[in-house]
């Protein structure tokens, strides 16, 4: 009986293994490929040793792979797309990989949620700026109480009331006027015959006047 003498089965070639025999048989380097098509040596060296991780993500492998095909007059498509194959089968069979691109993924979440609370912060910030700036600058509370607009009287003095904030300072007719720490203020004006004019102001240290005018007719 004759023995049974298995044949050797090559393995296939993958895409890298096609490309660098391509290249060695027209006694190129990868030295002479970088210099006739520009792809760099590293990218050139990674795709000729199936190392999928060290080119670029997307479009940009696929372009290096095909430019590099058609340099070595190889059919660009059907390498791109044993390419893409062989990348999806590496994928597949090392769940680590997986596992580190999720790790990533977990990584970056946090980062752009703490860039978003830090964002959210500055604006809360900002914006208390702005009214803590406002309320500053705004003219305080300013109220008569008597008298009443357009008032007419045959008296020659008048007592002026009114309530402020508290750490407002006070004149009336550019005479200033001390207030309680509720802010009620009073003053007697002397009146002249005629038209009066009463000027009352209000002011605080940062802020801007508030301005109130009532006209006495004393008859």
């Amino acid at each position: 009986m004759t023995a049974f003498t298995p044949k050797n089965l090559q393995k296939p070639l993958n895409c890298g293994q096609i490309l660098q025999e391509a290249r060695l048989e027209k006694n190129l380097s990868i030295r002479d490929v970088f210099l006739k098509t520009n792809i760099k040596e590293s990218y050139l060296q990674a795709i000729e040793e199936d190392r999928f991780d060290k080119l670029p993500a997307g479009v940009y492998g696929r372009n290096f792979i095909s430019r590099y095909a058609k340099f070595l007059k190889l059919d660009s498509k059907k390498m791109v797309l044993m390419w893409q194959e062989q990348a999806q089968i590496e994928n597949k069979e090392d769940p680590f990989s997986r596992k580190v691109i999720a790790r990533k993924n977990f990584i970056i979440f946090p980062k752009l949620l703490r860039n978003f609370l830090v964002l959210i912060a500055v604006a809360i910030c900002f914006l208390y700026l702005i009214f803590y700036f406002k309320k500053v600058t705004s003219p305080p509370k300013l109220e008569i109480i008597y008298p009443p607009s357009n008032l007419s009287s045959s008296q020659a003095v008048i007592t002026i009331t009114g309530e402020t904030e508290n750490e407002a300072e006070i004149s009336i007719n550019g005479e200033l006027v001390l207030n309680n720490n509720n802010g009620f203020f009073e003053q007697t004006v002397n009146l002249k015959k005629g038209l009066n004019n009463i000027t009352v102001k209000a002011k605080k240290k940062y802020s801007q006047e508030e301005i109130i005018t009532r006209q006495i007719l004393v008859e």
